[in-house]
This record gives C-alpha cells, structure tokens and sequence, in this order.
C-alpha cells in the first residue's frame, strides 16, 4: 500500500463512520458513552458484522501506518542526499572563490615586484572583476525565475503598477502553499523586461537564502498537478552563458526523448539523466 494524505484521510472518514453507526446503533450521543453496558445492547449478529468492520479498519490503519513509515524514511533519505549535495555545491564554490582570489592575487603580487603601473592597474581590474563576478553569483544564487504566469500590460499610473507588483507577489506566495514551501520568504519579486502584447514576461523572485531556491525548484514538480499552476514552471537566476548551456543539455533530452520514451530523462548537475519509468 502506497501511503497519501488522501488514503489517511479516506480511512479516517470509515472509522467515524463506523462509531457514528454504533453510536447509534446502541442509542448513545458520545464516543465516552461507549461501554460495556452500552454495547452489551447489542444481539449477536449486530455485534460481529461491527466487529469485522473495525478489524478489517484496524488492518487498514496498520499496512497504512507501516506505508507512512517507509515514506517518513524515504523522505528522511532524499533530505540527507539533498543536504549532502548542497554541502558538496558550497564546498565547489568557496573551492573555485579561493582559486580565482589565490590566482588574482598571485598576479598583483608579481605585478607589484616588477612595479609595472599598467599591468599593476589590470590586475586590479581583474580582481576587482573576480569579486564582482562572486558577489553576482551569490546574489543569483538566492534568485528563482517564474515562467509562464499570465502578464498584464503596465500603465504609468503609480498605484496601478504597485498593484501590479503585489499581484505578483500573491502569485509567487500561490505557488509557495501549492508547493508546500509555506516557510519560504519572499523577499521582493518583479517582471523582467518591457510588457509585449505577444509575450509573457516572467518573474524574478528573490528569497531569502539559497536553500529556499532549493527547496522550491525540488518541490517544483506539484504544480503540474495544479489547474491553476500547471503551465507554470520555476529556474534558478542564469547567467546567459549559463542559460545558453542549459538549452542545449535540454535539446539533447528532448533528442533522447524521441529516440527512446520509456525512461524518465531530468538534467541534474549539468548532465541529463535518466531512470526507468514507473
């Protein structure tokens, strides 16, 4: 048995069933006023169809309770592969900070020793460039772009853009509950771009920590089960080298795709991957 919120909430609803129609049967009001003078009212054949009723639920409650389990531990095994991985990310990108500062710094220093002023003023720019070119990162990093979100064409009225703005704010919250992310905070959001009549401008949202962008872009997936979200879908904050990267892992995929559609094929870490379907 596969474990859901539904089927505990189907198997909740039978056993209140159940009680309901003993209570009644037995002409009491409360569940307290259940006992062995009550329920002895009850002839004989009343009494076993109740009692193969609550045995075939508490059989029910008891594959539910060991499917629950088996997810609880599923999902206790993605969370340390997911920390695992974001760990690994950190440790790669403090890894690549120290090597550029190292080599920048490396550079003025021999600079500096050969007292070349324009080559001294270069390096600077490189390493100017270099923490420049980290901080951007760290900033994107923390950035979450929504496509596909119905947009609606600006006006130079104030109060009418400021609505606009707190609409996408609502949306971006919507799509927070439909994918159970309720402790992300949302730090600003905005459209990207100028409105066309024949385009749909997407949004950048800004959260408060990297792990937020994280844990939206997993959980991502539900919103295909939203009639509300179902054309809509998230990406981390690209650079254009980085979006043009990106393009071409997702054209191969869609090339191995049509070459063989009985796997599942998702890009993870800059390749495409895939495993059999279910």
């Amino acid at each position: 048995m596969d474990f859901s919120v539904e089927l505990l909430h189907s198997t909740e609803k039978k056993l209140n069933a159940e009680i309901s129609r003993l209570m009644k049967a037995v002409k009491v009001s409360t569940v307290s006023d259940l006992n062995s003078n009550t329920l002895g009212k009850l002839q004989k054949a009343p009494s076993n169809d109740f009692l193969n009723a609550f045995v075939a639920l508490l059989e029910s409650n008891m594959s539910l309770c060991k499917a629950a389990a088996s997810s609880i531990d599923e999902m206790k095994s993605k969370v340390l592969d997911t920390q695992n991985q974001l760990i690994h990310r950190q440790q790669d990108e403090l890894a690549k900070v120290k090597d550029t500062v190292q080599t920048e710094m490396k550079s003025w220093a021999d600079v500096a020793r050969k007292n070349d002023k324009q080559n001294r003023q270069l390096t600077a720019k490189s390493v100017k460039e270099a923490v420049k070119a980290v901080s951007e990162e760290e900033e994107r990093s923390k950035n979450i772009i929504v496509y596909g979100v119905t947009d609606e064409e600006e006006t130079e009225t104030d109060w009418e853009g400021v609505l606009k703005i707190d609409k996408a704010s609502e949306t971006v919250k919507s799509i927070c509950e439909v994918t159970d992310c309720l402790n992300v905070e949302v730090q600003s959001c905005s459209r990207i771009g100028m409105w066309k009549s024949d385009k749909i401008r997407p949004i950048k949202v800004q959260l408060r920590t990297s792990s937020d962008v994280d844990l939206l872009l997993r959980r991502a997936c539900k919103l295909k089960s939203s009639e509300e979200f179902s054309g809509v879908y998230l990406a981390p904050d690209r650079t254009p080298e980085q979006r043009a990267a990106h393009n071409k892992l997702v054209q191969q995929m869609k090339e191995l795709i049509i070459k063989d559609s009985s796997k599942h094929y998702f890009i993870r870490d800059d390749k495409v991957r895939f495993t059999d379907k279910k």
